[in-house]
C-alpha cells in the first residue's frame, strides 16, 4: 500500500513539473507493479527441500575440498576456521530441515553416552592399576 502512495505522488510531481501525464502513469503503473518484487528484496525464496540440499552440497563441499586443502597445506588456523563454519552449516540444516535434527539429537546423545563410557573405563583402569599394582598407582 506505502508503494502505491508513494508511485501516486511521485506520478503527480513530475506532471506538475511538465512531464507528460502518459509517461507519468507509465512510471506510475511501472512502481506499482514492480513493488511486490522490489520487496523480495531480489532473493528468490527456495522450498524447505532445496534450502536442506543447497546446506547439504556446502557442508559436502567445506568437509570434502576445503578441509582437505587446509590439512594439505598444514594451515591450523584455516583448518579451525573451515571446522567452525561446517558446524555452523549443520546447525542451521538441522533448525532448518527435521530430518537432520533428529540425526544430530541422536549423535549428540551418542556422544554423551561415550563420554559416560570413557570415564566409566578411566575409573576402572585407576582402580585396576592400584588393586594389581599393589597400591604402587
Amino acid at each position: 500500500m506505502r508503494f502505491i502512495r508513494q508511485s501516486i505522488a511521485l506520478a503527480g510531481a513530475l506532471t506538475v513539473k511538465g512531464c507528460s501525464g502518459f509517461v507519468a502513469g507509465m512510471l506510475a503503473l511501472g512502481l506499482i507493479t514492480g513493488a511486490p518484487i522490489a520487496h523480495a528484496d531480489g532473493e528468490k525464496q527456495m522450498s524447505k527441500r532445496q534450502t536442506c540440499n543447497r546446506l547439504t552440497h556446502q557442508i559436502d563441499h567445506f568437509e570434502g575440498r576445503v578441509l582437505k586443502m587446509a590439512q594439505e597445506r598444514d594451515d591450523a588456523a584455516w583448518e579451525k576456521s573451515t571446522r567452525d563454519h561446517v558446524e555452523g552449516l549443520k546447525s542451521r540444516r538441522a533448525d532448518k530441515c527435521p530430518k537432520y535434527a533428529e540425526e544430530r539429537r541422536l549423535l549428540a546423545r551418542a556422544k554423551a553416552r561415550a563420554e559416560l563410557m570413557r570415564k566409566m573405563v578411566m575409573t576402572a583402569a585407576k582402580g585396576a592399576a592400584k588393586y594389581f599394582s599393589g597400591g604402587w598407582f
